[in-house]
């Protein structure tokens, strides 16, 4: 019984509003070194602008791939895709390597090219906002 009031003694309220600052107060600066510290890294594969051709419903759409790392060589994969005004994939695809095995030196830059044929004449003139790329993976090879 000692062991139980002296627990309620100790454990009153404004033990616990200490204990529950001290919680936030941890969350939010773990928060903030943690934000901080996403926000200064640079991705290590830089992606240029598509450029793109468009022959009927066939879209082929190329892009430069830059490796900005100093040490590690990368063998991206790279995805493209048609997007709508509200963001959504209408056809999505890999690019290939143009010219190279696909294989990124440190500090090297290569081009992928990939093509859409899933796209009608209706999704491009009514609903494509515009062609985009993403590295799938960084593959460091």
């Amino acid at each position: 019984m000692s062991n139980r009031l002296s627990f309620k003694r100790i454990w009153n309220p404004k033990t616990q509003r200490v204990v529950f600052m001290a919680i936030v107060t941890l969350g939010l600066a773990l928060g903030l070194v943690l934000g901080v510290r996403e926000a200064s890294q640079k991705p290590v594969l830089k992606i240029g602008e598509p450029r793109v051709r468009v022959e009927g419903t066939t879209a082929t759409i190329q892009i430069t791939i830059k490796n900005t790392s100093a040490e590690t060589a990368y063998c991206p994969t790279v995805g493209i895709a048609a997007v709508d005004g509200d963001g959504l994939d209408l056809a999505s695809g890999v690019a290939l390597p143009d010219l190279t095995d696909g294989r990124l030196a440190p500090r090297a830059t290569a081009n992928f090219i990939g093509t859409l044929t899933d796209l009608t004449q209706t999704e491009i003139n009514e609903k494509l906002d515009e062609y985009v790329a993403f590295i799938i993976d960084k593959n460091p090879c």
